[in-house]
Parts: structure tokens; C-alpha cells; sequence
């Protein structure tokens, strides 16, 4: 009778060997869903490094173990953690972003096209609209949609758990009583490529606010924490914009982009820099 072997993929601890048991324990739970990956992942071989561990400075206290995965053949890294109490039990697991692979070729002809009606038809529509919506901006290859800006002290959401597909409540609060969170929703739109792909990361868009100073998106994924356990009012529909996330032509994505501001200060510009460049005054 023929074994199955299974090899157990490499985990580099990094300067965290001190913290072996808690990261073994992640690491187990990681490896034991691989599942939690999809099919184009699930089953390819992995390399896995220890990025950071973090401890919350809430009660009950909570362990989080950062990873980013290597997959043979993807230029980039992937990224996720797994949050662990004191008794190390398995609280959650989020994959917050996947290996990225060099695109094939594109179709030349379609693309050049493409772009070759953007390059006509975009401008003639900025010149001739007389009601444009001025927080609705085009770039070569993005049209982005923006609501006005809210701003509040602590963001309450239902998102699903990673690991059960569950809705949980989810929570993001300002890092001081000095700051809140400034939120604006945008709606990005890929009308004329074929495909594009945008990183949704803490360089993906530069806030100009109204002191004059420039501020950047925080991890809105790894600033929430689940607090299921504890009964939230006032949920928004709040879904937040992170990560990879690729458009095919005539496709878009919807969420929130999440910033830390000094109480007071709001928005003058937003500025998004991924993949294209689109300015939004406010």
C-alpha cells in the first residue's frame, strides 16, 4: 500500500525563536487549513517567515502572530496572522494578502484600442458635463467615486471570520484621545484596461488634510479586532478597502479607506497612487 508523505513547509522564526511556542502553535493552526487559501493556493509549496508579534493592550490580552508566505513561481510575498489568547487557544486567522504573479503578455491590439477611446472619449466627457460631480475623478485607467469624508472615535462593522465564514462583529478605534478616524468610501471603477491590479496598502493614496500635512491609509484589517462577544450598537456599513484586488475591464471595488487624524483636522486632497494617479479635492 502506497503512504501519502506530507512535508511540512518551512517556517524561518527569525529573531522570534524566543517566542517558539506561541509561533508553533499559530503555525500548526495555519498549516492544518490550508484549505483557507482556495483552490490556486491551497496546494502549492510554501516558505513562511515570522514577520512581528504583537500583544494587545486590551483586557483579555491577545497574541498576534504576523507570517508572510513565500509560493515558487509569484514574484511577491503574501501576508497574514493569527491572533491566539493566553491559554493559547485559536482565536482568528486572516489572510490579508496573496502571493502576486508577473501578468502574461497583454492582448496589444485590444489594449492599445482601449486606450486609444479613453484618450478621446474621457476628456470629452470632463469638458462637456455640466453637472459634473466633483469627487467623481478619472485617471488614465481609474474613475473613482468618493462620498464625503466622516470622521468618529471607533468604527463598529460585520465582517465574515476567516476561518468559519461567519459574520462577527468587528471593532477600529483612534489610536488616542487626540486622534479619531477619518473615513471616506470610494468606488473604483476600471473602465478602459484590460486588467489592472491594485495594491491597497498604506501607499496607495496620499491624504493632504487641513493642517497642511500629509497622512496615509492604516491596515483597517489589522486594526479591527472581533468583539462578537460584546453587544455593539450603531454598526455602519462599513466594508473595509485592503489589499490585492484585481479589476477586469467594466469591473470596480467598493470600501472604505481609513485614516488617523488629529481631532479636527479634515480633508483637503486625496491623492490615489496605485496603479494610476487620481486627485479628489474636497
Amino acid at each position: 500500500m502506497n503512504k501519502k508523505t506530507n512535508t511540512k513547509p518551512s517556517l524561518d522564526y527569525g529573531k522570534f525563536s524566543s517566542e517558539k511556542e506561541k509561533i508553533d502553535i499559530a503555525f500548526n493552526h495555519i498549516i492544518n487549513n490550508e484549505y483557507e487559501y482556495g483552490p490556486a493556493f491551497e496546494k502549492t509549496e510554501k516558505k513562511y517567515s515570522v514577520k512581528k508579534i504583537e500583544t494587545s493592550s486590551t483586557t483579555p490580552l491577545i497574541n498576534r502572530v504576523y507570517f508572510t508566505f513565500q509560493i515558487d513561481k509569484y514574484d511577491e510575498i503574501g501576508d497574514e496572522y493569527v491572533e491566539i489568547d493566553l491559554d493559547n487557544k485559536i482565536l482568528t486567522r486572516r489572510i490579508t494578502s496573496f502571493p502576486k504573479q508577473k501578468k502574461p503578455l497583454p492582448l496589444i491590439l485590444i489594449t492599445a484600442f482601449s486606450l486609444l477611446i479613453a484618450i478621446i472619449v474621457i476628456p470629452w466627457v470632463l469638458l462637456n458635463s455640466e453637472s459634473a460631480d466633483p469627487l467623481y475623478k478619472a485617471g488614465k485607467v481609474l474613475w473613482i467615486k468618493s462620498e464625503e469624508p466622516v470622521f468618529q472615535k471607533t468604527v463598529n462593522y460585520e465582517g465574515p471570520d476567516t476561518i468559519s465564514g461567519k459574520l462577527r462583529s468587528w471593532e477600529i478605534t483612534s489610536v488616542d484621545d487626540q486622534n479619531y478616524l477619518g473615513l471616506v468610501k470610494l468606488q473604483i471603477i476600471n473602465e478602459t484596461a484590460n486588467t489592472i491590479t491594485l495594491d491597497i496598502n498604506e501607499e496607495c493614496a496620499e491624504l493632504l488634510a487641513s493642517n497642511k500635512k500629509t497622512y496615509y491609509p492604516v491596515n483597517s484589517l489589522t486594526r479591527a479586532y472581533d468583539v462578537s462577544k460584546i453587544n455593539k450598537k450603531n454598526q455602519m456599513d462599513f466594508v473595509p478597502l485592503w489589499g490585492t484586488v484585481e479589476l477586469t475591464a467594466g469591473t470596480m471595488v467598493t470600501g472604505y479607506l481609513v485614516f488617523d487624524l488629529p481631532n479636527d483636522v479634515t480633508f483637503s486632497r486625496l491623492r490615489w497612487i496605485s496603479s494610476d494617479t487620481v486627485t479628489i479635492n474636497y
